[in-house]
């Protein structure tokens, strides 16, 4: 009995160390590439090898970014299966959508042979970027700057206008780079255009958060626009890593108010825009600003104006270090709401109304205040008097309601003596034709027989 429990405890404990997990064998692979035909696709392509009978390859990719868990992309190539075997596969990004330029792209084969072992070859990476130009990079701390088509002079103007956002970012919300953040200068908005599938015409730079890659073109004519621009993105880049959260969302006035506060004060343009909307009781509710600005020239620019000018009310008004807070607030996926809330004290109401008093504007119409779901109206029948104006009537069968203490009383009783009536009077009808009929066709059958 105690020998049986011994060999039961030396099992137990055996189960409960943790096992070695088996590694696959290292992949025979040879002319291990990738191809790139950019902006349109990236083809991989490798001659894999193995003792026995390929009989299973996979292709496994995925790129460099920001997620919230590991992703990893498989394909399933075409090949001959042999103990020596071609496989390729092309990744079209006109159909899943463009990476942005500077992105690193990374890929390693796993194929199985006749035996049942597995194989995997070294990850390969590879950076998705057109190699026709002659990119050239100036570095500074957290910072890649390439470039190409200009002198390294404008170069280093240009990362010392990124060196000062940093700077800026960090001082006004605490914000700092957790990656270098590279930043890929088009000598014009063509060019800039051309690298990525699918964007606006209107497009002159683009920040993509979740890989720490800027793209901008040049304007040609205004240095502090290009400088502004590299400054205005990069917030972006700061926003949307510092406050990453893979449920919450960040209010689009909160994230175009930093970039804009970032960029230093407004020109006078978009300035008398904003005062004219203040003097006119014009202004955009700020809870309308949460989600995306208006494509309409006009209402997106006083939006910017606006959303700046929030910010700096929030900055100068109770500090960086409220501000940190929050950006943390939305990190850890709180609503803005709660976050305002728990941070200043008052909501996106609140803000709306207090920052509305700063700049002497007509205090937040009460119906704006908060924004509440309203139900659909949609009527079981149609009054006597006839179809309300903003109401369009169902086309069918509407059936008429009735109160709910009436009970059935049933049709008048003369209205039922009289549809008995004609009933009966139908059948006499029917009958005295069914008759005649009857008869005629007797006498034409009696004429045929003689």
């Amino acid at each position: 009995m105690h020998r049986h429990r011994l060999i039961l405890l030396i099992l137990i404990i055996t189960l409960a160390l943790p096992t070695q997990a088996l590694a696959a064998p290292q992949a025979d692979v040879e002319a291990d590439s990738a191809l790139l035909d950019f902006p349109n696709t990236v083809t991989f392509s490798a001659t894999l090898s193995a003792p026995s009978e390929i009989v299973e390859v996979t292709l496994e990719y995925g790129s460099e970014q920001l997620t919230c868990g590991e992703v990893i992309a498989k394909a399933f190539p075409e090949f001959m299966p042999g103990t020596s075997t071609q496989a390729s596969w092309t990744w079209d990004m006109r159909q899943s959508g463009s990476l942005p330029p500077g992105t690193s792209i990374w890929w390693r084969w796993r194929y199985k042979d006749s035996n049942g072992a597995e194989y995997v070859s070294n990850t390969q990476t590879v950076t998705w970027l057109d190699d026709i130009y002659d990119w050239k990079t100036v570095t500074a701390e957290n910072l890649r700057l390439h470039y190409y088509g200009r002198d390294e002079a404008f170069a280093r103007t240009m990362l010392a206008a990124a060196e000062e956002g940093l700077r800026r970012n960090k001082d006004q919300a605490g914000m700092t780079p957790d990656i270098p953040v590279n930043i890929y200068v088009y000598p014009n908005y063509d060019d800039m255009r051309d690298a990525v599938l699918y964007e606006p015409a209107w497009t002159g730079g683009q920040a993509y958060s979740d890989f720490g890659i800027i793209i901008m073109g040049l304007s040609g004519s205004d240095a502090n626009w290009d400088k502004n621009t590299v400054i205005h993105e990069l917030t972006h880049i700061l926003v949307g890593r510092s406050a990453f959260s893979c449920i919450g969302t960040r209010p689009g006035w909160l994230e175009e108010g930093l970039a804009m506060y970032s960029e230093g004060e407004l020109d006078s343009g978009m300035q008398n825009m904003l005062d004219s909307a203040i003097r006119s009781n014009s202004l955009i509710t700020l809870r309308s600003l949460n989600g995306g600005f208006s494509e309409l020239p006009e209402k997106a620019n006083l939006s910017y104006s606006q959303s700046y000018s929030v910010v700096k009310f929030l900055i100068e008004t109770y500090g960086q270090a409220k501000m940190t807070e929050l950006i943390t607030a939305l990190r850890d996926a709180k609503p803005i709401d709660t976050a305002l809330l728990e941070v200043y004290g008052f909501d996106t109401d609140g803000l709306d109304a207090a920052w509305r008093e700063s700049v002497d504007a007509a205090p937040l119409a009460i119906a704006q205040a908060t924004a509440q779901p309203t139900p659909t109206y949609v009527p079981t029948y149609i009054p006597i008097s006839g179809i309300p104006a903003a109401i369009t009537a169902t086309p069918g069968i509407i059936p008429t309601s009735t109160g709910a203490d009436e009970g059935f009383t049933g049709p008048p009783l003369f209205l039922t003596i009289s549809l008995i009536c004609f009933c009966l009077v139908m059948l006499l009808v029917i009958g005295v034709i069914v008759l005649g009929v009857a008869v005629r066709m007797g006498g034409k059958g009696s004429q045929r027989e003689v």
